[in-house]
C-alpha cells in the first residue's frame, strides 16, 4: 500500500501517487482543480518520537513526506525549520496598538542549500521528480524559489526553466545560471513572467509549479511544523 495519497480539496477525489498526479497535469481528474493536499497512511502514534532532538535535515521526517524510496532523496542538509515566537513584536503590538497577540514566525534562512527558506520545498520537489522520472520543470519566480530550485533540480538531473521579472538582480540571475539552468528575463513585471511561464509550459508540455497550492511545496513545509510540535495531520498552511 502506498504511504500517501493526494486528495482534491474541492471534491475529495483521490490520486494515489505523484506519478499519476503528474500524468493528470497536476490537477484533479474529476473537477480539474489544482488545489490538493497529501494525506498519509502512516501510524501517527510514531509522531511524538520524531519531535525530540534537533535533526540536521527535514528528511528526519521521511515517514511523513510523500517519497517512497530514500534512495531518491536529493539533499544538502536542509535544517528542520522551527516556528518561533517573536516576543518583541508581541510587545510592540501591545505597547503601540493595544493589541494582545502572539506573533509566530515560520522562517529560517540558515539552511544548507542556498540559504533561502525555499530550500526545503526544492529538496522535496527534486526528490519527487527523481523518483517519478520527471526531467523538465518550469516556474515563474522573483528570486528565492528560482534560486533554490535551480540548484536542487540540477542535482536531480532535471532541466529547469525559470521566468523572472525584469527587476530581479543580475547577481540572482547569475546564481541561477551557475547551475546550468535556463533563465528567461521577462520584459515586464512578475505577472508578465507568470504568463510567459504558463504559455511555455503548455507549448512544451512541461510541468509548472502550481504556486502556494502545489502539494509538493506545502508538504515541504510540513516537516517544519512537525519539528515545532504542531500536530496538523495533513498539511502546512503557510508558505
Amino acid at each position: 500500500m502506498n504511504k500517501y495519497q493526494i486528495k482534491c480539496v474541492h471534491c475529495g477525489t483521490v490520486t494515489p501517487s505523484f506519478a499519476l498526479w503528474f500524468l493528470q497535469n497536476q490537477c484533479c481528474p474529476n473537477c480539474k482543480s489544482k488545489h490538493a493536499e497529501v494525506e498519509y497512511d502512516t501510524d501517527y502514534a510514531t509522531l511524538p518520537s520524531l519531535l525530540t532532538g534537533k535533526p540536521e535535515s527535514f528528511w528526519h521526517y521521511f515517514d511523513f513526506l510523500p517519497l517512497l524510496d530514500k534512495a531518491h532523496i536529493v539533499t544538502c542538509k536542509e535544517g528542520a525549520i522551527p516556528v518561533e515566537n517573536w516576543e518583541f513584536l508581541d510587545k510592540y503590538a501591545h505597547d503601540n496598538f493595544q493589541v494582545d497577540c502572539r506573533v509566530m514566525v515560520y522562517r529560517n534562512d540558515l539552511n544548507g542549500g542556498t540559504n533561502t527558506f525555499k530550500d526545503v520545498a526544492a529538496s522535496l520537489a527534486a526528490s519527487i521528480f527523481k523518483e517519478t522520472a520527471i526531467h523538465n520543470f518550469c516556474v515563474a519566480s522573483t528570486g528565492n524559489t528560482a534560486t533554490a530550485f535551480s540548484k536542487y533540480l540540477s542535482l536531480a538531473g532535471v532541466k529547469f526553466t525559470v521566468f523572472v521579472p525584469a527587476c530581479v538582480s543580475a547577481d540572482s540571475v547569475e546564481e541561477m545560471r551557475s547551475w546550468g539552468q535556463e533563465v528567461v528575463i521577462a520584459d515586464g513585471d512578475y505577472a508578465y513572467a507568470k504568463k510567459m511561464a504558463a504559455e511555455y509550459a503548455i507549448d512544451n508540455a512541461v510541468l509548472i509549479s502550481a504556486g502556494n497550492i502545489d502539494p509538493i511545496r506545502s508538504n515541504g513545509l510540513y516537516a517544519g511544523y512537525l519539528y515545532s510540535g504542531s500536530q496538523r495531520r495533513n498539511r502546512a498552511d503557510c508558505y
